[in-house]
């Protein structure tokens, strides 16, 4: 509604940096896509799929899902205008967004139970772990505490993120602290 646009208008003036941080935060998907597309060809066979899709198409949806994120909560969240209907963004942006999430979630289960993984054991878990941090975005959203909901909303698109970059990157690279293929 027009209230939690109104205060987070006002937030753009007193909490810019907040608001920067939220807004860049939405392209923490597309960062992800285009390091998990990079990587696929130094990725074990296991790490080359998930569990709805190939990578080429996982890397490809979180990408689109970086400027979905980004005109659904940056644009109109905040009251911009934006082509079409702010719902038929947020729509996209949340349809898409637990799509790639359940894949994620589901996939984070296979790729932990894979001989090939040579990621982090904990990085299985606290991935999943991570995606709670969509409760309180959304708990604070709701209540209109609109201070808290970026700094939640930005973990909730950060956190996830960084763990999977971490988790791609080990994998890549042949396990947490290895120096790439070269030093095998």
């Amino acid at each position: 509604g027009a209230f939690p646009q109104a205060q987070l208008r006002k937030l753009e003036a007193s909490r810019p940096r907040l608001v920067f941080a939220y807004r860049a935060s939405c392209f923490a998907y597309s960062a992800t896509g285009a390091v998990y597309a990079a990587c696929l060809p130094r990725l074990p066979t296991a790490f080359r799929s998930t569990v709805l899709c190939g990578g080429g198409w996982f890397a490809a949806a979180l990408l689109l899902q970086g400027g979905l994120s980004f005109m659904n909560d940056a644009v109109a969240t905040l009251g911009r205008p934006v082509p079409f209907s702010r719902r038929l963004w947020q729509t996209l942006d949340r349809l898409l967004a637990w799509t790639l999430t359940a894949n994620a979630a589901a996939t984070a289960r296979v790729w932990a139970a894979s001989a090939e993984s040579t990621a982090h054991p904990a990085l299985a878990p606290a991935m999943v772990l991570s995606f709670l941090t969509f409760i309180p975005s959304r708990l604070c959203e709701v209540w209109g505490r609109m201070v808290p909901f970026l700094a939640w909303h930005s973990a909730w698109h950060y956190v996830p993120n960084a763990i999977a970059l971490a988790w791609i990157l080990q994998t890549a690279a042949g396990g947490p602290g290895a120096g790439g293929a070269e030093a095998e």
